[in-house]
């Protein structure tokens, strides 16, 4: 009896330590979305950058990368709720390739206007606090220069991006994305297990 009393002891300790693993990393990444989503909505201010590198302190990479992911997968999607895109897009990294590609109809701009430039100051935000969150494996500083660049490059897109939408540059949408889309795919080639 006293045996099966700790086993059964010993499989609820296991269930609860491997849940609270789990519970833990969900926070983080509903942490990293609210904390994100924050700093996104304080991009003209002056304190921007200072902000997300204090955030930076409390962030850690990957929960900050995984909010490039749809939103059915713990990521930002587009808009404030699901079915303003195919679910199949509903996400920063998901929804970037078609706006490279197709871009902006002016038709589409009542609709999408708002939260594509809403999702490039996440993106903004995300690349500004990446700045100071670098994969630790590559940190030599060659792997580091390369970080900071593509970094750079999305920020660049990202803004080009929220100046495309604000003054209707639906030319200027298309190859801002393409700017953002390529960071992010010559990061994932660079610095993705």
């Amino acid at each position: 009896m006293k045996m099966r009393n700790l086993m059964v002891g010993g499989m609820v300790l296991a269930f609860a330590l491997g849940t609270s693993g789990v519970a833990v990393a969900i926070q983080g990444k509903k942490g990293a979305l609210e904390a994100l989503d924050k700093l996104a909505k304080k991009t003209k201010d002056a304190s921007f950058a200072e902000d997300c590198k204090k955030a930076a302190g409390s962030l850690e990479l990957d929960p900050v990368m995984h909010s490039f992911k749809p939103r059915a997968r713990g990521g930002f999607g587009l808009g404030g709720k699901a079915g303003l895109v195919p679910a199949n897009q509903d996400g920063i990294e998901a929804f970037l390739p078609t706006l490279s590609k197709k871009g902006l109809a002016p038709a589409d701009a009542g609709k999408l206007g708002d939260p594509i430039l809403e999702m490039a100051n996440r993106v903004l935000a995300i690349a500004e606090v990446s700045d100071h969150l670098w994969p630790e494996s590559k940190e030599s500083a060659k792997s580091k220069k390369k970080w900071l660049e593509l970094n750079q490059m999305m920020k660049d897109g990202a803004k080009d991006l929220a100046e495309a939408v604000s003054s209707k540059n639906y030319a200027g949408v298309k190859k801002a994305a393409a700017k953002l889309n390529t960071s992010c795919s010559e990061c994932h080639s660079s610095f993705r297990d």
